[in-house]
């Protein structure tokens, strides 16, 4: 069996040094590339045109009355919500549905906290 010398130790080691960076600077413009496609993908594209006679404005239609939530809406909601929770703990328990927010603008990460907190259980 032949041992390497310092000098081609150092070699190899050098190669593999730089194969590693090359391979990581690689990794970094393929994930960037994919960056900037994805979020091409989302916006809608505009439309280029010229001097393109406006349309005739169509007429406006007839606004819809906008519904409120009243408090028995409110008062349901919160029943069937404190029922679905009565299902699924044990009995005895004493839970009480006292109020409902609706969560809509949360972070993924609080989302996903969410989920693992309630699926934990099982």
């Amino acid at each position: 069996m032949e041992s390497l010398s310092f000098g081609t130790s150092l070699l190899v080691a050098l190669v593999g040094i730089v194969v590693v960076f090359l391979g990581l600077c690689i990794l970094i413009a393929l994930i960037k590339v994919l960056a900037t496609a994805t979020a091409k993908m989302g916006k809608p594209k505009a439309k280029k045109t010229a001097a393109a006679p406006a349309p005739a404005p169509a007429p406006a239609p007839a606004a819809e009355p906008v519904v409120e939530e009243t408090a028995a809406e409110d008062d349901a909601l919160i029943a069937v919500i404190s029922a679905a929770v009565a299902c699924m703990m044990e009995e005895g328990t004493g839970f009480t549905v006292r109020r409902v927010r609706r969560i809509n603008a949360a972070p993924a990460w609080q989302k996903a906290g969410r989920e693992e907190q309630i699926y934990s259980h099982f």
